[in-house]
């Protein structure tokens, strides 16, 4: 039987995460200033390519140069800046959202992974489906 004190010791022994300097996930860098994270597109209608550009500025002492932007679904393409951004400058993420076979309400994000840090984008909307209109007008009657 493992007395109270061996329980407590082995407690104290394991180093927390502050001890270990581990930096958040969710801890957006300081130097980069997004002009907007989120963008709500209203309503859609189904099959829409809808397309939006989030903007930054380079608010640091050092080039900002993105390694990658990933959605959180394959209905989402990121597009973005390849070039290093310089101190003072602006870059972009672009998120395309392929409507098509959907409907109602969806969210989405961009997590965009740099030199400096990540961030994360989001997207929304509500995916409308219009209705299918007569070929020939309907006649009543005679």
């Amino acid at each position: 039987m493992i007395s109270v004190f061996t329980y407590l010791f082995a407690l104290l022994a394991i180093p927390s995460a502050a001890d270990m300097n581990i930096k958040a996930a969710a801890e957006e860098p300081k130097e980069i200033e997004w002009k907007k994270t989120t963008h709500d597109f209203g309503e859609i209608v189904q099959g829409t390519k809808a397309k939006y550009t989030f903007t930054f500025i380079n608010k640091g002492n050092v080039p900002v140069t993105i390694n990658n932007a990933q959605a959180s679904c394959g209905c989402t393409v990121p597009n973005y800046s390849k070039e290093p951004v310089a101190p003072g400058g602006q870059g972009s993420v672009t998120a395309i959202f392929d409507s098509s076979g959907k409907s109602g309400n969806f969210a989405k994000n961009i997590t965009v992974t740099t030199n400096l840090g990540s961030s994360i984008l989001y997207i929304k909307g509500n995916i409308i489906v219009e209705q299918a209109k007569p070929k020939s007008p309907v006649q009543i009657g005679e």
